[in-house]
């Protein structure tokens, strides 16, 4: 748990001092197991310590749209309580077995009469980590604004991209899907037509870009 960004610049001894300040817990979730229902009050910031989650929000029609995919180090729940809104308007889930470390948002933005430094490097952490997340959003916000479902896919693909050949996106096809904002059909048979193409070689959830 010490080995996060949340910690970064703060030494072991400092953290466990933390931790008995601030009261931060942790608490594991199984797959499929919602960390955050949509609805329920929410007054922490959270940090995957291990795994990965999605972050979604279902419509009236039950239509779900899928926000953000979380993974280890990733901080949730930072866009909700410092503007203050008393409940969630998403679910938070598990896409295998989590653990989560929560901080206490009240205890966490107002630091002991100490004034320890260590408290002071945590706030400055956690807003390096905000200010991650929001970078990560406007990628997205540039991928699902492509016009065709290719431009989508080779835009998300991009992202993912490494300089070893193939490489893994930690999404199903219907969570690819979702992401992308189109139809897991239409998903498919495009990246079929890529791959016939020559354009990509996949399996599963590898994939290899040849262009």
């Amino acid at each position: 748990m010490l080995n996060i960004d949340l910690f970064e610049n703060i030494n072991n001894t400092e953290v466990l001092d933390l931790l008995q300040c601030i009261g931060i817990k942790t608490k594991t979730f199984s797959k499929n197991a919602k960390i955050v229902k949509a609805d329920s009050k929410i007054n922490f910031l959270g940090i995957i310590l291990q795994g990965n989650a999605i972050i979604s929000k279902t419509d009236s029609l039950g239509r779900i749209t899928e926000i953000e995919h979380l993974k280890t180090n990733d901080i949730f729940g930072h866009n909700i309580v410092c503007l203050n809104i008393k409940t969630s308007p998403v679910d938070i889930i598990a896409q295998n077995n989590c653990e989560v470390l929560f901080l206490p948002f009240d205890k966490l933005v107002t630091p002991c009469e100490k004034l320890c430094g260590y408290h002071l490097q945590l706030i400055k952490n956690i807003m390096k980590m905000i200010s991650k997340r929001n970078i990560l959003l406007n990628d997205k916000i540039d991928i699902i604004g492509q016009k065709t479902i290719r431009e989508k896919v080779l835009s998300f693909l991009e992202s993912y991209k490494t300089n070893k050949g193939s490489f893994s996106v930690p999404y199903t096809r219907e969570e690819m899907a979702r992401f992308l904002c189109v139809d897991r059909s239409a998903l498919s048979r495009e990246l079929c037509k890529m791959r016939d193409e020559g354009i990509l070689k996949f399996n599963r959830n590898i994939f290899e870009l040849i262009i």
